[in-house]
């Protein structure tokens, strides 16, 4: 009963609790808040600065306008802690408290700006109270002008000391080669570059000569790249940092070969500008890898609103939607506003990742993952029949010449047969437009993979026009920095410090950027009537032992000294050259200068094709891999098959 009593008869009590609570939790949080050391140090800051300002406030005011009588000083200490305790209170609001002393920066003085505005309006309002009059006379203005600048001088005054100098006097001399647009970037090179290692910063080199004579944060620009051989010897350098991209008119590969030429010098590539301003990188990893400013060619030019046309509002679905290609794909596709893309993919942690990042990227995109394997029909079949995509980029594929040489059957399977359970379902289900993604390994192939490859464009442009399906076929060479492919082999090797392996000093290949060429690829979609084999202009041949001491040179090291280069023979089914045309076949020009129309010699009926087809089907499961490559030259007459797939070192290079 006294229970039921104390609790009825408790309401006032009960409230009074609860307000006691409340606010011993906004105290509890006050002095976590509090607890941080350089918070405590910046309010301690404040008061001081706050009772500096008023008083010099004062002083100025007595002294220039001949105020009397003087204020007398305990009323000058007293507005002092009132416009302390305005300061302070002000700043805890705004989380002013939490701003960096080391990296303090035009945005937080900004904040801080505000802060004293938000004081000098308070301490305006206070001037009409009378007793406000009698504690101090200048002008709240005065006051908050006198304010602002001390506060920014103790925020600020870290920062000035540890940027008084771009480097140790006693480093090595250095340079930092970067357009002079990149120039904010530069506190944070410098700071890390101090931090870990000792160089002595001499001067900024620019490829705009204009910029010549300038400086950035206290740092002279003292030369054009033009000039760099003679910038190098006027100053003794020891160590250039390379920070800039390749344009149309600065190549960045031709720059590192006159930088190696001159000799002597330690070589640094740093991360890319984005990683150094989001701080995701680390200055003691210099020997990251600029590959993709190999190529050197300018950058491909987009048809937006054609692409806007093609693909935006559309379902869009990609096969492979995991690998390099094929993520690449979804991550351009997903600019032009699709209805929704369907990540068909049968790694799942591939297929994870991609989703992840579209989702993160682009928040408001439909993006449909789809785990399922293109030699399964009933995986194809429910995919197509619930999303009915419009647009299809087949992009899974065995790629790997050696691994297929000893299992052409899973080669057939996936990029034969899955290729024509892929195309068969989309011309089922009406889908308008099918990119096939091929190789310049179809040409003339010399391996499992490029004649697997050769086949599946002849089946799908065989396949062109049913039920109103529209086929392209887009052909390219090696891409960088895919998984496995030759520069992330080499980058490996390189960053581990050990030996660089390739399979012919003349070998050479067409390379080009990932995102190059799928930006062609989408273009060749737009371009396509139907039925076409597309040829991507990959400029010239590069070398892959040029590339692989390119790469070391890179990194700052020495090639055949510092990293070895092994020649260790061609292996199963390698070409030294790749083609990206047969000899009989030829170009026609397109309306894009980067990609060219094939001439194809011979196209083949749909039912010649399924003939074909059954005859391979019977014969997949019982022949040996040697007689299913035998089998593959009587559906694809260029192959010319590699019959003994052993491998040996035959060099080695010192």
């Amino acid at each position: 009963m006294s229970a039921d009593f104390t609790i009825t008869k408790s309401g006032h009590p009960a409230h009074r609790t609860r307000w006691l609570l409340s606010h011993q939790q906004i105290i509890l949080n006050l002095l976590s808040y509090l607890s941080h050391k350089r918070r405590v140090l910046f309010i301690f800051g404040d008061a001081l600065t706050a009772l500096l300002a008023t008083a010099v406030a004062n002083l100025v005011a007595s002294t220039n306008i001949n105020i009397t009588p003087v204020t007398p000083p305990h009323r000058v200490v007293a507005a002092g802690i009132i416009t302390a305790l305005l300061l302070i209170v002000t700043n805890l609001i705004m989380r002013n408290y939490s701003l960096s002393w080391v990296t303090f920066s035009l945005a937080d003085l900004r904040k801080l700006f505000i802060a004293n505005l938000l004081v000098v309006i308070y301490l305006s309002l206070l001037k009409s109270l009378p007793l406000w009059q009698k504690l101090a006379q200048p002008h709240p203005v005065v006051v908050g002008m006198f304010l602002f600048f001390f506060v920014a001088t103790f925020r600020g005054s870290r920062r000035l000391l540890m940027e008084t100098s771009p480097g140790r006097n006693g480093g090595k001399k250095t340079l930092i080669v970067l357009p002079a647009d990149y120039s904010y970037a530069l506190p944070n090179i410098v700071r890390q570059l101090n931090k870990f290692y000792n160089y002595h910063i001499v001067g900024i080199v620019t490829p705009d000569i204009k910029q010549v004579g300038n400086h950035e944060h206290g740092i002279e620009i003292i030369g054009a790249t033009d000039d760099i051989e003679m910038i190098v010897e006027k100053y003794q350098i020891a160590v250039v940092i390379v920070i800039f991209e390749s344009t149309a008119t600065n190549n960045i590969g031709d720059f590192y070969a006159r930088l190696h030429r001159i000799g002597n010098l330690e070589i640094k590539t740093i991360p890319s500008l984005i990683d150094m301003l989001e701080k995701r990188c680390d200055l003691k990893m210099l020997e990251r890898l600029a590959i993709h400013e190999l190529t050197g060619r300018p950058p491909v030019t987009l048809d937006i609103p054609r692409m806007q046309e093609k693909f935006g509002h559309k379902s869009i679905l990609v096969t492979g939607a995991g690998g390099s290609i094929g993520s690449e794909l979804c991550r351009q596709i997903a600019q032009f506003t699709p209805k929704n893309i369907i990540l068909f993919e049968r790694d799942d942690t591939n297929l994870f990742y991609i989703e992840r990042e579209l989702k993160s990227l682009y928040p408001k995109l439909h993006v449909i993952p789809f785990l399922g394997d293109i030699t399964h029909a009933q995986d194809l079949e429910e995919v197509f029949a619930r999303y009915r995509p419009e647009v299809v980029f087949h992009a899974a594929a065995y790629k790997h010449v050696p691994v297929l040489e000893f299992h052409p059957d899973e080669a057939i399977r996936a990029n034969v047969f899955g290729t024509h359970l892929v195309a068969k379902t989309a011309a089922k289900y009406q889908t308008r437009c099918f990119v096939y993604i091929s190789t310049d390994k179809a040409v003339n192939p010399t391996s499992v993979m490029g004649a697997t490859k050769r086949l599946g464009e002849m089946l799908v442009t065989a396949m062109n026009g049913m039920n109103g399906i529209t086929v392209v076929v887009v052909r390219f060479g090696n891409v960088l920095d895919s998984r496995g492919s030759v520069s992330t082999i080499f980058r490996e090797a390189i960053l581990k410090r050990q030996p660089i392996t390739i399979t012919h000093p003349e070998m050479k290949r067409y390379l080009m950027l990932t995102s190059e060429a799928v930006v062609l690829v989408l273009q060749a979609a737009i371009l396509g009537k139907g039925g076409e084999v597309f040829v991507l202009d990959m400029g010239k041949p590069v070398g892959i032992l040029d590339l692989a001491r390119r790469m070391i040179e890179l990194a700052g090291l020495r090639p055949d000294i510092d990293i070895p280069i092994v020649v260790t023979g061609l292996r199963p089914g390698e070409k030294l050259f790749e083609e990206l045309l047969t000899a009989e076949e030829g170009t026609v020009a397109t309306n894009h200068a980067r990609i060219y129309r094939a001439r194809i010699s011979h196209n083949y009926t749909y039912r010649e094709m399924l003939d074909k087809l059954s005859e391979l089907e019977t014969k997949l499961n019982f022949l040996s891999p040697e007689e299913l490559k035998l089998a593959l030259t009587e559906l694809v007459p260029t192959y010319q098959p590699c019959l003994s797939p052993h491998n040996h070192p035959v060099t080695v290079k010192n």
